[in-house]
């Protein structure tokens, strides 16, 4: 049951973008937005999506037009058919082509392997496209990684100390890994900028239900030219049994120094979810924290 008011704002966006009202099959919550699976009255599917915080959905718009223009023709990616403002009416939104499918993560156990390689073959080639210059979020374009990744963390440290909701000793601590940045990127420099998702867990693929192999891509998070290890640290972060990140390496290893950075980048990465979100969770940043000493010790002693 959706709240009284984003109801009334679901129905009159249905009268303005598709004539009429549909039924809402699913409502799926994501962290920046909530989802619509429309059902319309005449036949066909559509979705809605709604962001959460202004100017999330310029950004995705945009990247999942750039996923269109860089994935195989066989893979379908959602068409962003309507846009809308936070200033025009309420929420930034936006509507899209239904594109069918299964959730990848419910592949069965036997089907498992095949769909990993296929994901992995996948990224693979959004890698093997190479730009011209390293992307920020926010579209700015940098002759480095090392520059484009400075400015990332810049406003993400910003937020870190002034933010409520982090002890002063865990704020301490996340900002102790960015010691030796520059040491620690070093090994990247001589490395291109490739196309990337920016989000390719096993979540985020579709596959078809009856042969089981990938059909579709979704939801890229900021999907630009960038360092290809900021796709590889998302790999596991749904069904790690399918072993996305160890098959991507053993046919494509990355440079000395990957497991630290591995933790590094994921860190900030939810570091951004908590600034844009409110979203608090000490635990959870003390676990990727003892992950990222641990490696980091063993690169010391190596």
């Amino acid at each position: 049951m959706l709240q009284s008011d984003i109801q009334a704002w679901l129905d009159q966006t249905m009268q303005d973008w598709l004539g009429g009202p549909a039924r809402v099959d699913q409502v799926i919550d994501g962290f920046y937005g909530q989802v619509y699976l429309l059902e319309l009255a005449g036949g066909g599917r559509r979705v809605i999506k709604r962001f959460r915080i202004p100017g999330f959905a310029v950004q995705e718009a945009k990247a999942t037009w750039l996923l269109r223009q860089r994935t195989p023709a066989h893979l379908a990616v959602p068409e962003i058919l309507r846009f809308e403002l936070a200033q025009q009416r309420q929420w930034d939104c936006f509507l899209m082509t239904f594109v069918p499918g299964v959730n990848a993560t419910e592949t069965p156990v036997e089907h498992a392997d095949a769909l990993a390689e296929q994901i992995v073959a996948l990224q693979r080639h959004w890698h093997a496209q190479l730009g011209e210059a390293f992307e920020d979020l926010d579209g700015v374009r940098y002759p480095t990684f090392l520059d484009s990744y400075r400015a990332y963390l810049s406003k993400r440290c910003a937020f870190l100390q002034s933010a409520e909701g982090f002890s002063s000793g865990l704020k301490s601590r996340l900002l102790a890994t960015l010691s030796g940045l520059e040491a620690r990127l070093q090994p990247l420099a001589a490395d291109p900028p490739v196309f990337i998702h920016d989000d390719g867990h096993a979540g985020n693929y579709l596959v078809d239900p009856v042969t089981w192999k990938l059909c579709a891509v979704i939801d890229p998070a900021g999907a630009r030219f960038s360092h290809r290890e900021l796709d590889l640290f998302h790999l596991p972060d749904a069904r790690a049994d399918y072993r996305l990140l160890e098959r991507y390496l053993a046919q494509s290893p990355c440079a000395p120094g990957w497991p630290a950075r591995r933790w590094l980048f994921s860190i900030w990465d939810d570091i951004k979810h908590a600034e844009f979100t409110g979203w608090r969770d000490e635990a959870w940043f003390e676990r990727k924290l003892a992950e990222f000493e641990a490696a980091d010790r063993v690169a010391l002693s190596a």
